[in-house]
């Protein structure tokens, strides 16, 4: 079945766009498309932040699964990682639940630490080989220990 009416170009073209370069490099996902969907769309910060949380879930569920089963996968890494993103996010979702999500503070908090967080992740990119070249006194250390 066609429906014609569910087809929105300009949503369809995003997605499209992003759905490439999360192929092509395995992030950047909500790093665009939540960004697209607050200023390109117009979609409150924390509908955008939902939606595309929701999307990053299924396709990292799928993705992870499939890496998984190639071996591809440092679990200890992975469990390292979670023991700090679990209760963060908790704490994130407590926090959004404890002030509301609709609220014009929560929209500006939401879109003020994306921001942030953009722009913090441009800044690392750019300077990657200074950065590195700084901590790997600390870095090597830490391999010498473990």
């Amino acid at each position: 079945m066609y429906f014609p009416h569910l087809i929105n170009p300009p949503y369809t073209a995003s997605g499209f766009a992003v759905g490439l370069l999360v192929g092509f490099t395995g992030v950047v996902g909500g790093a665009l498309m939540t960004p697209l969907l607050v200023l390109l769309f117009g979609i409150h910060p924390s509908t955008a932040v939902g939606t595309d949380l929701l999307y990053a879930g299924v396709t990292k569920i799928s993705g992870s699964a499939v890496h998984g089963l190639n071996g591809a996968i440092d679990w200890r890494v992975a469990r390292r990682l979670a023991s700090g993103s679990v209760p963060g996010a908790a704490l994130a979702l407590w926090t959004l639940s404890h002030f509301g999500v609709d609220s014009e503070g929560t929209g500006a908090a939401i879109t003020t630490t994306l921001g942030v967080a953009l722009m913090l992740t441009a800044v690392a990119l750019l300077f990657r080989r200074r950065l590195l070249k700084a901590a790997a006194p600390f870095l090597d250390r830490l391999k010498s220990r473990r």
